[in-house]
């Protein structure tokens, strides 16, 4: 019973994000991110938010891979962004700060309720070993839909995994996570 109602509580202080995408600057390419925290009640903050740039499929680079000629490795594969944008990397809120391929930033600092930290988002680029495309072609191919996932954590309540896409096709766009 306790372990039921332990689900329950957890499943009720579930956090509540806005996102917003926004030009960074007008004219610019690249995009400003901002993540709030703005609920529930009951949840006063987050002890750690992990924000990545999800493939456009989930299984990219594993099963059936097979590498050929001087094409990639499996794992430039996987490593290689597969969406519209990615984290400029090296770039964060406060400390934290994306890895070097864009893909993920950790903000381990308390974040409280009604408080929002930026992003830098800037376009992916084709691979390497995509010999045939040019970057107009690369992000036409992608189209305007970001894909991220959240990974929310409390000391007292555990942690959280919430997904989202965001269609960049007009902005400023803001949507809620969870999305329902």
């Amino acid at each position: 019973m306790t372990a039921i109602e332990s689900e329950r509580r957890k499943s009720e202080l579930s956090p509540r994000l806005r996102v917003t995408c926004e030009p960074f600057n007008p004219g610019s390419e690249g995009i400003r991110l901002r993540v709030a925290l703005i609920g529930p009640p009951g949840l006063d903050r987050l002890d750690r938010l992990t924000v990545a740039v999800r493939n456009d499929h989930h299984r990219r680079g594993e099963s059936g891979f097979q590498q050929y000629m001087d094409g990639p490795t499996r794992e430039e594969v996987k490593q290689h962004v597969w969406g519209p944008y990615r984290f400029t990397p090296h770039t964060g809120p406060d400390d934290a700060q994306a890895d070097g391929m864009g893909r993920q930033v950790v903000y381990d600092k308390s974040l409280p309720v009604g408080e929002e930290l930026p992003y830098q988002l800037e376009h992916t680029h084709p691979g390497h070993w995509m010999r045939s495309y040019t970057q107009e072609s690369w992000l036409r191919e992608r189209g305007p839909v970001i894909r991220l996932a959240f990974t929310a954590e409390h000391q007292d309540h555990g942690s959280w995994y919430l997904p989202c896409e965001i269609d960049t096709g007009t902005m400023p766009v803001t949507v809620q996570v969870p999305q329902q």
